[in-house]
């Protein structure tokens, strides 16, 4: 066992807490006799299996591959069953048919199993069951007794990769009256690898297959249960952990997820549960009905939209840069660190602009020295500023930020940019996209063959991403010039995240706007899915960003999905689009893309906010919610 980070060992069986050797090792100060309860004992009862529990504050979170982990493998090889079947939305109703009678996992022994075992369809706003979000991953259920519901387990499989966490959720909004203290957490996995794994001990070591448990409470602390599974070629390991929560909590809500990252290769899970260990004056009957615990429309109170939890100052700044009359306001964002990007931005655009410049101003060393870090901050961006040349009025709010944690406030300052704008419409951009020659005057055009004059469509944006080497001066100039590049047999353009998040801008339909001559309306809705959208800032109740997404994931979704739910309908414009700069990639998505504590933490708040948009809008179990 390694000798990094603090470990506990727990001995399960058949769900139990197998804590013998722990206790009486643990009381008289007796390492040696731990160490021969888990490797003389264990062999001997090989469905006995070891984990580690971890508790830690916020602040001082470790990083996984700092807890190590110990398991004794099942010596029963269990049986994969058929090939799995990548989900498609045919499966999904399948899977939920058959359990509709009960969405939880059948209970063993009397013990209830709070995960359900329904697959969310990415088409609605759902939170019972298991959620994938990019990530693709296959589904299939193995039955040793076909008429037996009871006999059957769900197993899920990915693809996993070296530099990204693939993973899968499910939610668990506990119900304040349930008076649940504890949860046994049980799961078994296994991991293959596309290279072998005794020939590289780093690659071993980087290597992550791990189901998770997040326990929120209702003073929005949390902590987090890790069950992990050796690296390397092997069977199915079973791996669990008993976790009691301290007296002074009550449980909020349970995050599962199954997750892989650090390698290339494969990951299999299947039969996780979580079952809730209650106070003692809690009813039997109780304790065996999932909806006694779990809430189907949880009710959580939305933040102050117009307030950050830190101190901020703000300063603007307007162009004397004169334009013709313009009914249309290009809006967007960065931080000081990006400025360069901007003159790039907006080197075709002539019309107006509205920008929100982020400057953080506490020195990381020394936080309560912020003057002489404002000082500096404001010298750089007043010359940086200088070196940007305007062909269009720019209307900019720059927010000086005593902001003690390292994190840009994304959705926040598109909501200044946009409080900016006094044309009739607006065009949501990231500072990071150039806009097509013209963009206005063919947006015009667009308006023009549009009979109808419903206010609250939301036109979509096409937008392309290019190679490294591809500049803004090498940009296409015309919507035949762009075809023509994407059909190069090796395009160096090509629709935005076509390769690294293809669901993402799916629903636009390239193929379609290739030939498309007038704005055209899409058919459908995918949660996941973030376009680019030309807006009227006339309509009074037209929703703005979320606040609480800040940095990385999530931001633009959460707005498109309440457009759609705040009757909104989205058509695509046939003669505009914008165009990604390569840039580095920035700090957030780094920590979003390979930190699975970061990603697990922005899925809390997606799930929460699907749970304010259902109740809002009324939409399946809570039609018949208050607001």
């Amino acid at each position: 066992m390694g000798k990094k980070g603090s470990i506990k060992g727990s001995v399960l069986r058949d769900h139990r807490v197998f804590i013998l050797g722990s206790i009486i090792g643990a009381s008289i100060g007796l390492a040696p006799f731990i160490i021969f309860t888990v490797y003389y004992i264990g062999p001997i009862m090989p469905r006995y299996v070891c984990a580690t529990q971890t508790r830690f504050s916020r602040d001082t979170v470790p990083e996984l591959d700092a807890i190590q982990t110990f398991t004794i493998p099942d010596q029963r090889p269990l049986s994969l069953g058929p090939p799995p079947i990548q989900t498609t939305r045919k499966l999904v109703e399948i899977a939920n048919r058959q359990s509709s009678s009960s969405s939880a996992i059948p209970v063993e022994n009397d013990r209830i199993n709070l995960i359900s075992q329904r697959l969310i369809y990415n088409g609605q706003p759902e939170i019972d069951g298991w959620w994938m979000s990019h990530s693709k991953w296959n589904v299939s259920v193995e039955c040793t007794d076909p008429n037996s519901q009871e006999e059957c387990s769900q197993i899920f499989t990915t693809d996993c990769r070296k530099q990204m966490t693939t993973a899968i959720y499910q939610f668990l909004p506990v119900k304040a009256t349930s008076r649940i203290v504890g949860i046994d957490f049980t799961a078994k996995g296994s991991a293959m690898a596309s290279f072998k794994w005794n020939d590289d001990s780093k690659k071993m070591d980087a290597a992550v297959v791990s189901s998770q448990a997040l326990l929120k409470y209702t003073d929005e602390s949390y902590e987090i249960v890790r069950l992990h599974y050796p690296t390397g070629n092997y069977s199915v390991m079973s791996v669990g952990m008993s976790k009691m929560f301290p007296a002074d909590k009550t449980l909020k809500s349970i995050t599962a997820m199954l997750t892989c990252y650090g390698f290339d290769g494969s990951a299999l899970f299947r039969d996780t549960t979580i079952k809730p260990i209650f106070d003692s004056t809690v009813a039997l009957a109780v304790q065996k009905d999932r909806q006694k615990c779990i809430s189907k429309c949880p009710h959580y109170f939305k933040p102050d939209q117009d307030h950050l939890p830190f101190d901020v100052d703000k300063e603007r700044a307007v162009t004397d840069f004169q334009v013709k009359h313009s009914n249309l306001t290009m809006v967007t964002h960065l931080s000081i660190d990006r400025i360069d990007i901007l003159q790039k931005s907006i080197a075709v655009w002539t019309g107006l602009i509205s920008v929100s410049v982020f400057v953080p101003v506490m020195d990381a060393k020394k936080k309560n020295q912020t003057e002489p870090v404002l000082t500096r901050s404001r010298r750089f961006l007043k010359d940086k500023l200088k070196e940007v040349k305007f062909k269009c009025k720019c209307d900019l709010l720059i927010i000086y930020a005593r902001n003690p944690e390292d994190e840009y406030p994304t959705n926040y300052m598109r909501n200044l940019a946009i409080k900016q704008v006094k044309t009739e419409h607006m065009v949501l951009l990231d500072a990071d996209f150039v806009p097509c020659p013209d963009f206005e005057s063919r947006w015009f055009q667009s308006m023009r063959r549009v009979k109808h004059k419903n206010p609250k469509i939301a036109y979509v944006v096409p937008v392309f991403e290019g190679a490294k080497e591809i500049t803004a001066a090498d940009l296409p100039r015309t919507k035949s010039e762009l075809k023509k590049i994407v059909s190069a047999e090796n395009p160096v353009i090509y629709p935005f995240a076509h390769y690294s998040s293809p669901l993402s801008h799916e629903l636009t339909n390239y193929t379609k706007w290739y030939t498309s001559f007038k704005p055209y309306k899409l058919k459908g809705y995918e949660d996941v899915y973030e376009p680019y959208l030309v807006l009227n800032t006339k309509v009074t109740d037209m929703p703005l960003f979320d606040i609480r997404f800040s940095g990385y994931g999530f931001n633009k979704i959460q707005h498109t999905m309440e457009l759609m739910y705040n009757d909104y309908t989205l058509e695509v414009l046939p003669n505009v689009w914008a165009t990604h700069v390569y840039h580095r990639i920035s700090q957030f998505k780094k920590q979003f893309l390979n930190g699975p504590l970061t990603r697990l933490e922005n899925r809390i708040k997606r799930y929460e906010y699907v749970s304010e948009i259902m109740r809002k809008y009324r939409i399946g179990p809570c039609s018949n919610a208050k607001s």
